[in-house]
């Protein structure tokens, strides 16, 4: 889990979300499907101040993990689902 993973800078799995708009720019191209979109997110099932203390530098807030994708259950154990299924351009 998070508590146990690498800076953010050197997880593959948490940057995931930084590589996948162009893979799926890449695939629309290759095909006649033009609206590809391709995310991802990680739900901690640590709390968040379990996982601050811990991850990367220490530093984070939530506001931080949120843009990086990374969102925590115990906030509001069904507000992350709308964060996963709200198109980005709608996140306001």
């Amino acid at each position: 889990g998070l508590l146990h993973a690498e800076a953010y800078r050197h997880d593959d799995k948490a940057r995931l979300h930084e590589s996948l708009p162009e893979l799926a720019a890449a695939m629309a191209s290759r095909t006649t499907l033009k609206n590809v979109t391709l995310d991802s997110f990680i739900v901690s099932a640590t709390p968040y101040e379990d996982v601050r203390a811990r991850y990367d530098d220490g530093t984070w807030d939530r506001e931080r993990f949120g843009d990086r994708h990374i969102l925590f259950r115990e906030v509001d154990p069904h507000g992350y689902v709308a964060r996963i299924v709200t198109p980005a351009d709608d996140r306001s």
